[in-house]
C-alpha cells in the first residue's frame, strides 16, 4: 500500500511537471515560466541571505503576530460563547460575517480601515484567524461530558483545575485542526495583503516581479509561498497528532 501511494504521488508529480513544461512552451516563457527556469530562480532566491532576513522574515513575523492575536481573541471569545448561550447568540452574527467575507474583500476593507503597511497585514490576519479558532473552541466545549463537569463541581475543582483537566483535553483536537486551517488561510491572506498594500514581504516581492515581467522570479516566489504554507500546515498537523495522541483516555 505504501509503495502504491508513493508511486501514485511520483506519477502525479511527473504529470504535473510535464503539463507545466508544455504550458511554458506554448506561452513562450512570458505567461508561464518553465520548471527549469522556475527552480533555477528559486535556487538563486533561497541562496540570498537578504531574502531570508528580508521578505521571508517579514512575512513570517506578520503572520505570527496576526495569528497569535487572532488565536487569543478567537479563543477567549470562544470560551465565553461556549460557556454562556447568550454570549454565543450575541457573537454569532459577527462570526458569520467574518467567515463569509472573501480574503480579497477583507484586504480591501482592511486597507481602508487600517491604512497601508505592516499593521494592516497583521490586523487582517487576526480577523481571518479569530472566527476559525472561535468555532473550534465552541465545538470542543460542546463535547465535554456533563458528568465530568458535575464531578468537578462536587470535588470543588478550582476554575484553573476545571479548565486544565476537563475543558482543555476536549478542545485539543478541534483546536489544533482549526489551527491548521487558520494558519494556512493566514499565510494566504497575508501574501495577498502584502501584494496589494505593503512595501515589504513575500506579497510585495511577488508584485514587484509581476510589474517587472520577471516570470521565473514570480513563479519562484509563488512556489516559495506554497512551500511555506505546506510546511507550516504539516508541522502544525504533526504537533496536533502528537498532542492529541498523548491525551489520557
Amino acid at each position: 500500500m505504501k509503495w502504491d501511494g508513493l508511486a501514485g504521488r511520483v506519477c502525479g508529480l511527473a504529470a504535473l511537471l510535464g503539463a507545466w513544461e508544455v504550458a511554458a512552451g506554448r506561452g513562450h516563457g512570458i505567461a508561464v515560466a518553465s520548471p527549469g527556469e522556475t527552480f533555477a530562480a528559486l535556487t538563486g532566491l533561497l541562496g540570498q541571505s537578504s531574502f531570508w532576513l528580508g521578505d521571508l522574515a517579514v512575512s513570517v513575523r506578520r503572520v505570527a503576530c496576526g495569528f497569535s492575536l487572532g488565536f487569543a481573541v478567537g479563543g477567549g471569545l470562544g470560551l465565553l460563547a461556549g460557556r454562556f448561550p447568550m454570549a454565543r447568540s450575541f457573537l454569532a452574527p459577527s462570526r458569520w460575517m467574518l467567515t463569509s467575507v472573501p480574503g480579497v474583500v477583507a484586504v480591501m476593507l482592511g486597507m481602508l480601515w487600517f491604512g497601508l503597511g505592516a499593521g494592516m497585514v497583521v490586523a487582517i490576519v487576526a480577523l481571518m484567524v479569530a472566527p476559525t479558532i472561535h468555532v473550534a473552541v465552541i465545538e470542543g466545549l460542546s463535547t465535554v461530558d456533563a458528568t465530568l463537569a458535575e464531578m468537578a463541581r462536587a470535588y470543588r475543582f478550582t476554575p484553573v483545575m476545571r479548565f486544565w483537566h476537563i475543558y482543555a483535553p476536549a478542545m485539543a483536537a478541534p483546536l489544533f485542526s482549526g489551527g491548521v486551517v487558520a494558519l494556512g488561510g493566514a499565510m494566504r491572506v497575508a501574501v495577498l495583503a502584502e501584494a496589494l498594500g505593503a512595501n515589504t514581504g513575500l506579497g510585495h516581492a511577488l508584485s514587484v516581479a509581476r510589474t517587472n515581467l520577471d516570470t521565473p522570479q514570480l513563479y519562484a516566489l509563488a512556489l516559495c509561498s506554497m512551500l511555506l504554507v505546506g510546511v507550516a500546515e504539516v508541522a502544525l498537523l504533526g504537533l496536533a497528532r502528537r498532542v492529541v495522541g498523548r491525551r489520557p483516555s
